[in-house]
């Protein structure tokens, strides 16, 4: 779980690596669009990678609850 923490860190840091973030969820996006009908499956690969562009530029890494937070 550090890997993606790290990964997410860096993608914030340099736009470059926001390519690792969407390549490490490569295998499940492709997995899932199995469950769709395939003239949707290109349209409906972009947005999900768009989507995951979109939560690691806009996750922030300072707020993330401790488990105590989650208890309450």
């Amino acid at each position: 779980m550090n890997a993606l923490y790290d990964m997410v860190k860096e993608a914030q840091e340099n736009y470059h690596y926001e390519v690792n973030v969407v390549s490490t969820f490569e295998p499940k996006i492709k997995k899932s669009l199995h469950l769709t009908r395939p003239e949707n499956r290109d349209d409906l690969e972009q947005e999900l990678k768009i989507k995951i562009i979109g939560y690691v530029r806009n996750y922030s890494l300072e707020e993330v609850p401790g488990l105590f937070d989650l208890l309450k």
